[in-house]
């Protein structure tokens, strides 16, 4: 017998996760991406993040409050220095201190910038969620999204 893994759903709607997490939103200069694309292309100091744009609304401007979200594959405590690295495929390996723990499935994860320009935070979702303080490297799986607000102020 195969035992099968349900995954519970992370949010009720963009709408509602924008509403619950926008105070961790960050504004970023974002690429122009072509028209009716999903994705947007983030200019950070670790390079660009190249994420699943969760509004309904083309996005054409140069820069717009996002929130980070991820879905954890597995983390582990961490030694390094803090990085954003794109491993392909839509997959993301991330390092930085847990900010605050929101609950039991959801973190905040603090990327703090290589060259002391702005510091980025993504709530990050995990079956067992690390303690306040804790350096993590974390695996994310596809697709690193972002949330933006325009898309639900109307």
């Amino acid at each position: 017998m195969n035992a099968t893994t349900r995954r519970v759903a992370l949010e009720d709607s963009p709408e509602s996760f924008w509403e619950r997490f926008s105070s961790y939103a960050q504004s970023w200069p974002v690429s122009p991406e072509p028209m009716g694309s999903p994705m947007l292309e983030v200019l950070t100091p670790w390079g660009p993040l190249f994420v699943f744009d969760r509004a309904l609304t083309p996005f054409s401007g140069e820069e717009t409050p996002l929130i980070f979200h991820g879905q954890v594959e597995r983390w582990e405590e961490a030694t390094e220095a803090p990085t954003i690295e794109h491993l392909g495929g839509g997959r993301y390996l991330v390092r930085g201190r847990v900010g605050d723990v929101l609950d039991a499935q959801y973190f905040v994860l603090q990327v703090e910038s290589p060259n002391d320009e702005k510091n980025l935070q993504m709530i990050l979702a995990a079956p067992s969620p690390p303690g306040p303080g804790t350096p993590v490297r974390a695996y994310l799986a596809p697709p690193l999204m972002a949330f933006r607000p325009d898309a639900y102020s109307r």
